[in-house]
């Protein structure tokens, strides 16, 4: 599993703090000055050639965030399912507005 969160991208002096800070940093050589370039882990030459590099990392974050909402939805269901199965079982009654209270709450 790919461990990289963040990246940071800057063209310019004021930005090498940033790009040093973040896990990948991306450096732009333009107007400004090769500042960026040589504080980055990646250069390029114009901001076009940045596309690719932003849909790939951005798939990446996606499918990490997917992940942790599919999990969240399944600890909710593990967590939920067994106090109600328990009180169906144990014939334990209520009302119908608690019942339902009870599953809004759950899920």
């Amino acid at each position: 599993m790919l461990l990289l969160l963040s990246a940071g991208i800057g063209d310019g002096a004021n930005d090498v703090g940033m790009i040093q800070a973040a896990h990948i940093g991306v450096g732009i050589s333009g107007r400004e000055g090769r500042a960026a370039v040589l504080a980055s882990d990646y250069a390029f030459a114009q901001f076009q050639y940045l596309a690719r590099l932003l849909l790939v990392h951005g798939r990446w974050s996606y499918l990490r965030n997917s992940e942790v909402v599919a999990y969240a939805f399944y600890k909710n269901f593990a967590y939920c399912l067994p106090n109600i199965l328990f009180a169906a079982v144990s014939g334990q009654t209520c009302l119908l507005w608690s019942c339902r209270t009870l599953i809004l709450f759950c899920l």
